[in-house]
């Protein structure tokens, strides 16, 4: 005969009456856990020296909801020795809070922004300070059992932190528990960094990438005058061994996995098939996916270069060439190049390009 399944109620009773530790439930098992937390934040909060300058780091954003507020003012008493080795931004009401304790004239505090009350679009400035790449963390206590009349935006502040891996604590009890983590990177200095990277570097949320990847094809779609939404090519079948071009001045070039025989620009007759524009779209598709890679980009700079003469007849429209951006890990610690722009080329000249790359390779 099957046992019966046991209810919630008796599941949980189960647990409660379980091994000591697994809940605080006695007066004394909370007056300990109270000690324990009393003792390491009087180590956490004890005087210091940071290895950093408040301008070597990014700002650490400091927002409360109103009846989270004296939460956070508490907070910031505490913790003061440690938030003032950081540049601190946040909405209005918190930055005067700071300023009241801190003062503002003390030359030993850098204030980031102030930025306006949430509401009428603080936490959008948080938000954008973030996208220009000067933010580190955020420190959001959430009131979780009142409706905000700016909702929108922040779900959008803590979506975009998530997308760029910035670290946020959305409690006191999260914020208290990164105080230490704070705390020891500003000690050990240089070799620390990875402890708080967000501070130092743009990282990315390992979904970036995929995103990244999609738009990418999309764009290639848009150029080759098809639809955004049409899927990304199949990728091709394993690579054949390349044919051995006997020397008859005849070179081999590759597009994807087709190897294809061209004669010299002088021009002897070859035996391989032409370079049709089909072969030039797949290669455009295939080989360079991902239109921010470098073959791509070196081939726009050079159609620029070499015809010159030929860009008059442009529309003038211009398109920026996405920023090159290398995932790394679960950070995405990533590398930037600037943002270039170009005339926009047809496919036409897209494949004169294409062809004139391949004789100079």
């Amino acid at each position: 005969m099957s046992r019966r399944r046991e209810s919630f109620a008796v599941q949980l009773n189960n647990q409660r009456s379980g091994p000591a530790g697994r809940r605080g439930s006695t007066y004394a098992q909370r007056l300990s856990l109270a000690e324990h937390v009393g003792t390491a934040t009087d180590e956490v909060t004890a005087p210091f020296t940071s290895t950093f300058a408040p301008n070597e780091m990014r700002q650490l954003a400091l927002v409360a909801h109103n009846h989270m507020k004296p939460a956070m003012k508490q907070f910031i008493e505490t913790y003061s020795e440690i938030l003032k080795k950081f540049r601190i931004t946040g909405t209005q009401t918190t930055m005067k809070m700071c300023k009241s304790m801190w003062g503002e004239d003390d030359p030993a505090i850098h204030y980031g922004l102030t930025c306006t009350s949430g509401p009428l679009g603080g936490d959008a400035q948080i938000a954008a300070l973030m996208c220009m790449e000067d933010l580190g963390g955020i420190i959001f206590f959430v009131d979780p059992l009142s409706a905000h009349p700016h909702q929108a935006d922040i779900d959008s502040l803590l979506r975009l932190a998530n997308c760029g891996n910035v670290i946020v604590c959305p409690n006191p009890a999260s914020a208290s528990s990164m105080m230490h983590t704070l705390r020891c990177a500003l000690l050990k200095g240089e070799r620390a960094r990875g402890m708080i990277p967000s501070f130092f570097e743009t990282l990315e949320s390992p979904a970036v990438e995929e995103y990244k990847h999609a738009q990418a094809v999309a764009l290639a779609n848009v150029i080759r005058g098809k639809s955004p939404a049409d899927p990304a090519p199949q990728a091709a079948e394993p690579p054949k061994e390349e044919k051995k071009v006997m020397d008859t001045g005849k070179r081999a070039v590759s597009f994807g996995d087709d190897v294809v025989e061209v004669a010299p620009e002088q021009g002897a007759k070859h035996t391989g098939p032409s370079i049709s524009d089909t072969e030039i779209d797949r290669a455009l598709m295939g080989q360079s996916m991902m239109f921010s890679d470098a073959r791509l980009q070196a081939l726009l700079n050079n159609d620029s270069d070499d015809d010159s003469d030929d860009d008059s007849d442009e529309t003038g429209e211009v398109v920026a060439v996405p920023t090159a951006k290398v995932s790394k890990g679960l950070f995405g610690i990533k590398t930037k190049t600037a943002t270039k722009s170009k005339t926009r080329m047809n496919m036409k000249k897209l494949g004169k390009s294409v062809r004139k790359m391949i004789i100079k390779d």
